[in-house]
Formats: structure tokens, sequence, C-alpha cells
């Protein structure tokens, strides 16, 4: 270990807490059906790296001082890194179903239009059956010579 690194266990514990806490709610929220397996492997690799800092404190110090940066801003950049993830993540998302819902959109105008055209409303007047087609009472239109 590297000198004057001895955590007291209540630094230790707080965040291993943390990251059982959130494993355990992770794991129920996906049994319970309010979040998708997709989502929750952010969170579960969140709370994993949670875990070995709060096992391996001696992490964080080797990552400041490789980084030549205080061991708090260690901390920060690895919260920052954490939303950025679930920001890029749900910016994906968002994309991906906008796009989906364009095309949706455009379907049911396409199936409105044609039910428009098919079926005339009460302030449409029924299209005429071209010639030699029946009409709609199934009948055939008879030419006045015949």
């Amino acid at each position: 270990m590297i000198a004057g690194l001895e955590m007291p266990l209540t630094r230790r514990l707080v965040p291993m807490i943390l990251a059982v806490i959130i494993v355990a709610a992770t794991i129920e929220m996906i049994r319970r059906r309010r979040l998708r397996e997709e989502y929750a492997i952010l969170w579960l690799l969140a709370s994993g790296v949670l875990l070995i800092f709060a096992v391996f404190p001696g992490l964080v110090v080797l990552l400041s001082h490789a980084l030549k940066v205080n061991y708090l801003t260690i901390i920060v950049m690895a919260c920052f890194f954490f939303l950025a993830m679930i920001v890029m993540h749900f910016a994906v998302v968002i994309s991906h179903q906008t796009e989906q819902i364009r095309q949706l959109a455009e379907r049911i105008a396409l199936m409105e239009n044609e039910l428009r055209r098919e079926k005339p409303g009460p302030h449409q007047v029924p299209r005429k059956a071209p010639e030699g087609q029946p009409r709609a009472g199934g009948q055939a239109k008879t030419s006045p010579a015949g």
C-alpha cells in the first residue's frame, strides 16, 4: 500500500454499501419491469467501479498520481464520465425513437388517406364507379340501349 493511504473503515464501508444498494435496486427494478436490461448495464457498471474503488482505495491514489491531478478530481472525473455515458446513451435512444415516431406518423397519414379514399365521409359524395364496374349496390350499370 501507499504510505498514508490507510483509510478509516467508515470511509470504505459507505461506498461499499452504496454499491450494494445500487445493485440491489437495479435488480429489483429489472424484476418489476421498471428498468430495461440495456439501461441497467450502466448502473451495474457504475456500482462495480464504486465497489472496486471502495475495496482498493489505492487505485484512486495511483490514478491521481499517474494523471497528476488531485484525489478529488479523480472522483469528480469518474462521476462526470458516468453521467456522460448516461446522457450519450439516452441521446442515442431518443434519436432512434424519434425516427421510429416519424416513420409511424407517415404510415398513419398514408393509412388515413387510404381510408378517406375508400370510405366517403358524411360530407363527401361517393365516387362514381367507372363504366362497366358494379356500383355500391352490386348491380352493373346498364347501357341505355340494352
